[in-house]
């Protein structure tokens, strides 16, 4: 299974200043300048100078997450995107690994009901 970084492109992230002033809890006024960079957002920041924030800290990250969860169609692909989530965790807010996690246990029970009720062909 390829890594996260390599099923989701952030070079599509719609991201804005206000977005990224709220992430890092300061005024807007204080971002000089930012930049998408390949692995992280870099982040100009008056009076502390360059400051990188990981694009998993991003809500897009996040939501390509629950896509990649919903859309996984067998159990095998579902562990596999956990192991590359799990991996990475360090990376996440708490709260966003959490809602992840639930995610994940809700379409891991989905998919093995749908395995344990499988049509009997006659």
């Amino acid at each position: 299974m390829q890594p996260l970084r390599h099923r989701i492109n952030p070079k599509t992230f719609v991201i804005t200043l206000r977005q990224i002033a709220k992430l890092l809890n300061i005024p807007q006024e204080r971002i000089l300048n930012w930049e998408k960079w390949h692995n992280v957002l870099w982040v100009h920041i008056k009076g502390i100078g360059g400051y990188f924030v990981s694009y998993r800290k991003l809500e897009q990250w996040i939501a390509a997450c629950r896509a990649l969860i919903r859309c996984s169609p067998r159990l095998n692909a579902l562990k596999l995107l956990w192991k590359s989530i799990e991996r990475e965790a360090q990376r996440y807010t708490e709260e966003a690994f959490s809602r992840l996690e639930a995610l994940w246990q809700q379409r891991y029970a989905d998919l093995s009901n749908r395995q344990k009720v499988k049509p009997v062909k006659s």
